[in-house]
Parts: C-alpha cells; structure tokens; sequence
C-alpha cells in the first residue's frame, strides 16, 4: 500500500472517533508523525476530503463534517429521510401566521382572491443538527385549526391524521442558492456556504394542491437525489 493511501486509513479510523467540528491534526504535524513530505500528506488529505470525511478551512484548520445525509426526491419526507439515515429527526417552530395568500399564492394553489393561507417556518434537524430552513404555505379553508395543533411534529403526518389529508404526489425545483442572513443564523452557518433551495408543490390523490414548501438545505451535509419511484409521504 502506498504511503499517502495507509496514512488516509490511519486518518480515517482517526475521524471515526471524532465528532463533526473536530480539529484533526495539521499537515506539518502529521508529516512529523509519519515521516513523510507535506506532498505524501497533502494527498491524502485531499482523499478524505474529496470522500466528504473533513474539510479544510483557510486560517484555522482541518476538521471532521458531519455525515452526509441522502435524500430522494421522489420518494421520502424529510422525517422518513433522516430515519433511514440512522438518525432522529425534529423540528423547531420559527413562526406560524395566518395572512392573505399573495397572487403568486393563489396561483400555485388554486385560491380565489380572497383566500388565507398559513405561513409555517421551521427548522429542521437530524440528531439535533439543523440541516433545513423551510417555509410551508398551505390553504387555510382547507385545514381549519391547523396553527393550533403541534407543528414541530411531521406535518404530513397532522394532516392524515387530523384532516384526512394525504399527499399523493409532489413536483419539485432544486437550484443552488447561499443562505441570506436569517437561513445562516437558523442553520448556523457562514453565508457563503452553498446550500440546495428545493420549491415543492404536493397534491392529494384528487390532483389538489395541499402545500407549497421552500426549503433551504446545507449543501455540505445533505444530497439530494432524483428517484423515479413513485412518491410516499
């Protein structure tokens, strides 16, 4: 085996006792250590890097990331996700308000000029990292009460179980995007980190739209990936 692919195995049964954010050593430090040039450990560091297990930070370091989380679009929620992830999925509640649908609103969701909608932001989590700021909109005449019930718990699932709603199908745009000030707060993360914005318009089995939804994943946690199947809430 050569040199630099031994000191990446080294590195990676090191990193599997670490936890994310935690600092590995330098190159200078881990060419002192095997006797080796900074070239030999600089390849395999860009191994690791390259296979998502640690990330270089200009001025302070290497350090582990957090595992990367797959999701398919077509066929899993996000709670489903994180659980086939082998991880525990929950939410914060940021705001939750009943307000007029504006025209882009009624468009999307069918409404008529008048209509309401609720506007609900969370944060979503997987083992107590947030990894997802989203902003639902669904229709208020629809869901009467909806503000009143537990909306930290999987959405999806209140609306089977309180309002017999179930969600058949969803079409969904994924562009890249970096977070404004308020989703880098909320995800705790700089603004020039690149995240995945998904925009996702789910119906019933009857072809009515239930809900809007704009989430903001972190791009270097989370991938998403198209699954032709078809779509399970």
């Amino acid at each position: 085996m050569k040199k630099y692919a031994a000191i990446a195995k080294d590195l990676s049964t090191l990193i599997d006792t670490k936890d994310p954010g935690d600092r590995i050593p330098s190159e200078q430090e881990l060419a002192q250590t095997y006797g080796v040039s900074a070239m030999t450990v600089r390849r395999a560091i860009q191994i690791l890097t390259n296979s998502g297990r640690i990330e270089g930070i200009p001025g302070r370091g290497t350090f582990v990331r957090a595992p990367q989380v797959h999701r398919s679009l077509s066929s899993m929620s996000f709670t489903e996700t994180m659980q086939a992830s082998g991880r525990t999925p929950s939410s914060r509640l940021i705001a939750a308000a009943l307000r007029a649908a504006t025209p882009e609103e009624r468009e999307l969701l069918g409404l008529l000029e008048s209509a309401s909608v609720y506007q609900i932001d969370r944060v979503r989590f997987g083992d107590d990292v947030a990894l997802c700021f989203e902003r639902a909109t669904l229709p208020a005449a629809r869901f009467p009460g909806l503000l009143g019930q537990n909306l930290e718990r999987s959405l999806y699932q209140t609306l089977r179980t309180k309002f017999q709603v179930v969600v058949a199908g969803t079409r969904f745009e994924v562009a890249a995007r970096v977070p404004d000030a308020a989703a880098a707060v909320h995800l705790g993360i700089d603004r020039r980190t690149p995240c995945l914005e998904t925009r996702t318009l789910s119906r019933d089995a009857d072809g009515a739209v239930v809900e809007r939804t704009v989430s903001l994943y972190r791009g270097d946690v989370y991938q998403l990936t198209l699954d032709t199947g078809a779509f399970r809430s």
